[in-house]
């Protein structure tokens, strides 16, 4: 039986499949994750399909919103546009001034 080499790239990919996988894992348990569970999550292997006649239901109630927190938010978020606008112009007016003293030390 005539004796055959492995080649470097054959021997690269069987060190990869033997690599990856142990560091992927250390990797997982390091981080305090269970290393099976992940991969299986990362995979899709754990996933179930729901039939397609029943729609998927969300897990949370919808909350009802009321006119007064919605007011609030509305009210927070137009102090925060004004306080935004009034940080941009302080800015402009900034680099206006810089630029001027650029152009006098030229």
């Amino acid at each position: 039986m005539p004796r055959r080499k492995v080649t470097p790239f054959a021997r690269f990919l069987l060190a990869m499949i033997i690599i990856v996988p142990l560091a992927f894992a250390g990797a997982s348990y390091i981080n305090g994750e269970d290393p099976i569970a992940n991969f299986k999550s990362i995979t899709g292997m754990e996933t179930t399909e729901q039939p397609k006649e029943a729609p998927a239901k969300d897990s949370k109630p919808k909350e009802k919103t009321s006119e007064k927190p919605a007011t609030e938010s509305i009210e927070a978020l137009k102090k925060e546009n004004a306080r935004l606008k009034r940080e941009i112009k302080e800015r402009d007016q900034a680099i206006k001034d810089l630029q001027e003293q650029l152009k006098n030390s030229q």
